[in-house]
């Protein structure tokens, strides 16, 4: 398989503050691969890197073959990459149906219509409320219209950051019941995730973040049959717990 997104020796900053350092990783066309890791290990920086939003340090971000290191994020979305941020970031005062218009400021009205019926077949909730208000919308309401406004572009790479955080046990599993659709549809998937338990469960590969570095790398499935991975990740019902692996005892 080809290699969609490729990310090479990426460093990123904030001020003296080193967030990603040199990282390299890659998401081949079709694949739903996850980057885990703690708080503040460098997981959303490097999304928001990738997605124009931060300009990184050093390094390289290559996407379907092109350097797009550097280029600004409404060039971005037009190669094809489109960014779910973390924390229902809706536009509160603007209804359901102008929340998803937004996220194709850069499409035709082919494609808009399109989106929209998609996101609609997706989500028929947000179908029921498209003329209410975002901002009195569920938490988990909230949730699946930032995911469709990422999906209206009709990006080749769709990049989620913590979709399931803060969800009921029964909404955390159909957003994940839903990104196994979405990559059914041919979407590749880059998906940062707490609950690396189920995020693993489905993904073709995950990458271990800590402290900006990636400490490991394998298939989903080797990952949740990992020693190290489950000590460190998997633990208390899936939530992170304190790395292991800067002691050396790093998975193959």
């Amino acid at each position: 398989m080809a290699a969609l997104i490729e990310v090479e020796d990426l460093s990123v900053n904030y001020g003296v503050i080193k967030a990603v350092r040199g990282i390299s990783f890659k998401v081949e066309k079709g694949e739903l691969v996850t980057l885990i890791g703690a708080n503040g290990a460098g997981k959303s920086t490097t999304m928001r890197t990738i997605a124009g939003l931060i300009k990184p340090r050093s390094g390289k971000i290559f996407f379907d073959g092109r350097n797009i290191t550097g280029v600004p994020s409404h060039a971005i979305v037009r190669l094809g990459i489109s960014l779910s941020p973390e924390g229902r970031q809706v536009f509160p005062r603007m209804s359901v149906e102008a929340n998803l218009e937004m996220g194709a400021f850069c499409a035709n009205r082919r494609i808009l219509r399109r989106g929209l019926d998609q996101a609609y077949g997706l989500f028929p909730v947000l179908a029921e409320r498209r003329r209410q208000i975002a901002g009195t919308l569920s938490g988990g309401e909230q949730q699946m219209l930032t995911v469709a406004r990422a999906l209206m572009s009709e990006p080749k790479l769709l990049m989620l950051d913590e979709p399931s955080l803060g969800l009921s046990p029964i909404l955390v599993r159909e957003i994940f019941e839903l990104l196994k659709r979405i990559r059914s549809m041919g979407t590749t998937i880059l998906l940062v995730e707490q609950n690396a338990r189920m995020a693993l469960k489905i993904s073709n590969r995950g990458y271990g973040l800590e402290t900006g570095e990636i400490v490991f790398s394998d298939t989903g499935e080797k990952l949740l049959a990992s020693p190290q991975v489950i000590e460190a990740y998997l633990a208390a019902s899936g939530s992170v717990r304190k790395s292991i692996f800067s002691s050396g005892s790093v998975p193959a």
